[in-house]
């Protein structure tokens, strides 16, 4: 891990901007050659604040970022290497390679701006795979389509067309999960949220002048996702599961199902978590926002499978919820979930009738809706559930509310 940092923050002066390297336990620091008056250094960002009061935070931070790039470039040729270098060696080396060219950022291009995104996006995000996977691939696609690399000059003018031709590449040509050209609409608008933040943070960096985004819209539908009954829970919980990584799933699900919380926290969670019967665990996702730490009652389902692993829940890779979605389908089809489920989709100009078996729609992200619907079918008030589940808007919080119309029918027959 490599890290930037002042190295006096309490100077009323500009002071040095080191770098510091971390490796086996080791800790290594390097001048920059930079410095900064400490009120324009931005710690998270571990970047110069770019303002007409420092001319030279552009000029530094394109510094910084081709240190980074060089020291990276180092640290992973040790490992290939398997090579256990001194700090002195460590010094000497990136002396050696640190004369590599500097573009300004006059000299960048639209590619070059957006890997340093996806750089700053490490750093802050837990999952950037809605940028460096998705948005790369449908930028790339619609850059073939011009025939020509892809400019911001391109995307603002309104002669080149650019907002069209994304929309109608992500609306009939870019291939669905299904495999059928053309997105749902819910991806659609992911795409376009993304798009927006990269250019949004190149405005915010003064990279290019502000436009207008309002050709790309936050498009979104209610999708009809699923949750599972009380009886489908106690299938799974009562199924037969020898295979131990299949057992691991089944138990992380039904955890999930119990508690409310996202694949990312259900699958870390620790004996120190847990004390008086509760659950104390702080969202990954929504730490930076106002959520801070959830505090869940646990349920008897829960302590049971809690005491099965004798106190200590299993952890699950978080690279891996392509895995543990297709076990926990198959755990969910030999629990005999085998019910047909049809929505509508809008694909392609569309609408479609799709049938699915139940199994087939279940996911990591069905617990969460699990926990949220049988809680309230129980009774519990929605602001009370919303404590436990960490939502903010009671609307997106309805969102999560899935109650078929037979259900809602005979729940709430005594209105009637």
């Amino acid at each position: 891990m490599i890290r930037f940092h002042l190295r006096d923050k309490k100077s009323i002066q500009a002071t040095s901007i080191l770098m510091t390297v971390y490796y086996e336990n080791t800790r290594v620091k390097i001048s920059t050659g930079c410095s900064v008056p400490p009120k324009f250094w931005m710690d998270r960002k571990q970047r110069v604040k770019v303002t007409i009061e420092f001319e030279k935070a552009n000029e530094i931070n394109d510094r910084l970022t081709a240190m980074e790039a060089v020291l990276n470039s180092l640290m992973k040729q040790y490992r290939d290497d398997d090579f256990y270098p001194s700090p002195q060696r460590i010094k000497s080396d990136f002396i050696k390679q640190r004369q590599v060219p500097v573009k300004n950022k006059k000299d960048k291009k639209l590619w070059d701006h957006f890997e340093d995104f996806i750089e700053e996006k490490r750093k802050t995000s837990v999952d950037i795979r809605e940028y460096n996977n998705s948005l790369r691939k449908h930028l790339l696609k619609v850059q073939e389509i011009f025939g020509t690399p892809l400019s911001f000059a391109l995307i603002a003018s309104d002669s080149a067309n650019f907002s069209l031709e994304w929309m109608n590449y992500l609306s009939f040509i870019a291939p669905n999960a299904e495999g059928f050209p053309g997105l749902l609409p819910n991806t659609i608008g992911k795409s376009n949220k993304a798009l927006k933040a990269f250019l949004n943070w190149c405005f915010e960096k003064g990279i290019v002048n502000r436009f207008s985004l309002k050709c790309f819209p936050s498009i979104s539908e209610d999708v009809d996702k699923i949750y599972l009954t009380e009886e489908d829970l106690l299938l799974l919980e009562k199924l037969d599961v020898t295979d131990p990584h299949a057992k691991k799933v089944r138990d992380l699900f039904l955890v999930g199902c119990e508690s409310g919380l996202r694949f990312s926290d259900f699958i870390r969670i620790s004996e120190h978590d847990i004390r008086n019967n509760e659950l104390h665990i702080i969202p990954k996702k929504t730490k930076n926002s106002g959520v801070k730490k959830l505090i869940i009652p646990l349920s008897e389902r829960f302590k049971t499978i809690l005491e099965s692993y004798n106190g200590i829940l299993p952890t699950y890779d978080k690279n891996q919820v392509t895995r543990f979605n297709a076990t926990i389908r198959e755990l969910c089809c030999e629990a005999n979930m085998t019910d047909d489920i049809k929505f509508y989709r809008e694909v392609a100009g569309e609408t479609i009738l799709i049938i699915k078996k139940k199994y087939e729609e279940v996911s990591s992200h069905t617990c969460r809706r699990t926990f949220c619907t049988l809680k309230f079918l129980k009774g519990m008030p929605a602001q009370a559930i919303m404590k436990f589940s960490g939502h903010k808007s009671e609307r997106n919080f309805l969102k999560y509310l899935k109650l078929d119309a037979e259900l809602t029918a005979r729940t709430y027959a005594s209105y009637f």
